[in-house]
């Protein structure tokens, strides 16, 4: 690009060097989680076209006021309120307070929800909203920001803490099949968070792997008019009385798989006799339900301590993994005993 008497602006500079606008905040910053051929790239096209910052601002951002956004997609969803509870207390233990935003997995409210953050200049946000994409030219700044059971969709550089939910679904699946289920739904819902598309496909490895072929008819997609566990009740209910053949059951998460649960009573079928249902986060609704829900257990406690600690590594300027992948097991109880 040739010199001008206007300096280049910062999305520029990200176009040129073929990285994220968040990515140049932080190399310009001193953010890390960022490579040092990534860093090299970016300030050499910062020093050929003259591109400057604002100090003015940076120097506003460089005075800290001890408070860390957090953006959840549903606080009454038992993992995530354990999530925010845990990484509450943490950044507490650091001295943080913590400000947190419930979305409701609505795209507009947590835009909104990001930009009122950094309007208090908040020192950094944990993401675990339903959105995995924002406008970072126009929201981010250079505030730090960690995903937490959630992928960026489109600047994968950003750090993110995640469990394995392709294992997950595997898990389950084969649990399912090894238990000699052969018509296996998968009950989900049609947003397209990465942690809910991994889960699904490999929920379809595990059929292949079996030579099981994954049926249209068997995806139960819930459109998320109503609370989930009502609307997987409801929905269930239709697919049963359609005729529709099934003796598995694959629930994306602990709460439609007690709402498919409800379903299943209310038709008079067994669980497990007639059908075994295995649901997902291993949250209380496992523990409680009637019969008690095998599911696949991830740990939001740990998740939550690293994708605090990963927050304040960015914090204090280091570099950080850009993927912290966290393991899952299986917690077996009677539903598909």
């Amino acid at each position: 690009m040739a010199q001008s008497n206007k300096p280049i602006s910062m999305r520029e500079v990200a176009e040129l060097a073929g990285v994220s606008i968040a990515t140049v905040s932080r190399v310009i910053n001193g953010l890390g989680g960022f490579s040092e051929e990534t860093r090299k790239r970016v300030e050499k096209v910062i020093e050929e076209n003259g591109y400057i910052a604002n100090q003015a601002a940076k120097g506003l951002r460089e005075a800290r006021t001890r408070t860390i956004g957090m953006i959840v997609p549903d606080i009454t969803n038992d993992f995530f309120s354990t999530l925010a509870l845990q990484a509450e207390r943490a950044f507490a233990d650091e001295g943080y307070s913590v400000l947190i935003c419930n979305d409701a997995n609505d795209a507009e409210r947590g835009e909104h929800y990001l930009r009122t953050l950094i309007s208090k200049r908040v020192d950094g946000i944990i993401c675990i909203s339903g959105r995995t994409t924002f406008d970072e030219d126009e929201v981010l700044g250079n505030v730090p920001i960690v995903y937490v059971d959630r992928f960026p969709e489109r600047s994968h550089d950003i750090p993110r803490v995640i469990s394995d939910d392709l294992r997950g679904g595997r898990l389950a699946t084969e649990h399912l099949i090894e238990r000699g289920c052969t018509r296996i739904a998968f009950m989900t819902g049609t947003h397209s968070a990465l942690s809910v598309q991994n889960r699904g496909i490999g929920y379809e490895e595990a059929l292949a792997g079996h030579g099981l072929a994954a049926d249209p008819a068997l995806r139960i997609e819930l459109k998320g008019r109503v609370r989930r566990f009502q609307e997987a009740r409801e929905t269930l209910a239709a697919v049963i009385a359609s005729g529709v053949d099934f003796d598995g059951i694959f629930a994306m998460n602990d709460v439609i798989a007690v709402g498919a649960l409800l379903a299943l009573r209310d038709a008079g079928i067994r669980v497990p006799e007639d059908v075994r249902v295995v649901g997902f986060d291993d949250s209380i609704y496992a523990s409680i339900a009637t019969p008690a829900l095998t599911s696949v257990r991830r740990f939001p406690e740990e998740m939550a301590k690293r994708g605090c600690e990963t927050l304040l590594s960015l914090i204090e300027g280091n570099d950080v993994e850009l993927e912290d992948v966290i393991p899952v097991e299986l917690a077996v109880r009677e539903s598909t005993a």
